[in-house]
């Protein structure tokens, strides 16, 4: 058997990668694997204790800054909970139109990225000019394209910047106009489609936490999560997405859009899960009397997803791992914590 060993993520060639894989394979076909995660771990957890609320969310929110409207949402959503405050409607509608566009964001980089791993080139900047202009909406909603900090405790930074709904609306118009010709390029030969239909094949996926029920449904002979159904669920889920948004955007309801908390509260342990397409993000923490955060914890999608990197790679080529590892959507950044 050849053994091989794999650094995968952004990190200097002398030191070691977030995440490490070491193959066993006969031939070329992966028979064994060993993978590691956190050798650069930047103890994101530990940071956030002592630190008060506001403060600390900075750091929560790096844990993987493509869904950092998602993380603040839930970190919000938690203090709230922990000092016993209810949020109005506009802010509500704020978090919703947020939480929709960061989950669009993170499907449209994973279909970008499926295209370049497949070689077809026109088909990844085709994507990746539909997801600049998104990351131009996120940058005049909260003043960056990353790492966003606009949802806050009680509310959000600042109400809808100025001429923002009339470019969404736009922005939405033009990529479902565009979505069946992307959904045609993914698809357009049999020997494309056959050779897709057999990769990355996992027994019982929903247990892994990254497989929704419908993505289970449209794979064939009861088998889940292959790189074929991974790749309809997410095109599916773009367009459904977009239409959510597209009425959503349009309602607009009257309020605040930012809440005072108070500036004392009990000790409480609180615990919130917030739902996403690839799994739930889960955070428990803890708040002394002044806001100060004593203990603190996060789960994230990715934490169940890698369970099901050797199910996936098993029995498959070697030179067919990149294109597996990237159907799994794995994030270094939430793995790396």
């Amino acid at each position: 058997m050849i053994q091989q060993t794999l650094e995968i993520g952004p990190v200097h060639e002398w030191l070691p990668g977030p995440m490490r894989l070491r193959l066993g394979m006969y031939g070329d076909v992966i028979r064994e694997l060993e993978a590691g995660f956190g050798f650069a771990s930047r103890e994101i957890e530990s940071k956030m204790l002592g630190k008060h609320y506001s403060s600390a969310q900075i750091i929560f929110s790096r844990i993987e800054p493509e869904s950092a409207l998602l993380l603040d949402r839930l970190y919000g959503e938690a203090i709230e909970a922990a000092v016993g405050i209810e949020v109005g409607e506009r802010v509500l509608w704020l978090r919703e139109i947020s939480s929709q566009l960061s989950e669009l964001n993170f499907q449209l980089k994973y279909l970008s990225r499926m295209a370049w791993r497949l070689g077809i080139r026109i088909l990844y900047h085709s994507i990746l000019k539909h997801r600049e202009t998104l990351l131009d909406l996120f940058e005049l909603l909260s003043g960056s394209r990353y790492g966003y900090f606009y949802l806050l405790p009680g509310g959000a930074r600042y109400d809808l910047t100025e001429g923002f709904q009339v470019r969404l609306e736009s922005w939405l118009e033009t990529f479902l106009k565009d979505h069946d010709r992307i959904r045609g390029l993914f698809c357009w030969t049999h020997p494309f489609h056959n050779r897709l239909s057999s990769l990355g094949v996992v027994l019982d996926g929903g247990e892994y936490g990254f497989v929704s029920q419908s993505a289970i449904e449209s794979t064939r002979y009861g088998q889940a999560s292959h790189v074929e159904s991974r790749l309809h669920f997410s095109l599916e889920r773009c367009r459904e997405i977009s239409a959510a948004l597209a009425e959503l955007i349009r309602q607009s309801p009257a309020g605040v859009y930012r809440h005072k908390l108070p500036e004392s509260s009990p000790d409480v342990r609180v615990e919130e899960v917030l739902e996403t397409i690839r799994g739930n993000w889960k955070v428990e923490l803890t708040l002394d009397r002044e806001h100060r955060i004593e203990t603190f914890a996060v789960q994230a999608p990715s934490d169940k997803i890698k369970e099901a990197m050797f199910p996936a790679l098993e029995g498959e080529s070697i030179e067919d791992l990149p294109l597996i590892l990237e159907s799994l959507s794995i994030s270094v950044s939430e793995v790396d914590r």
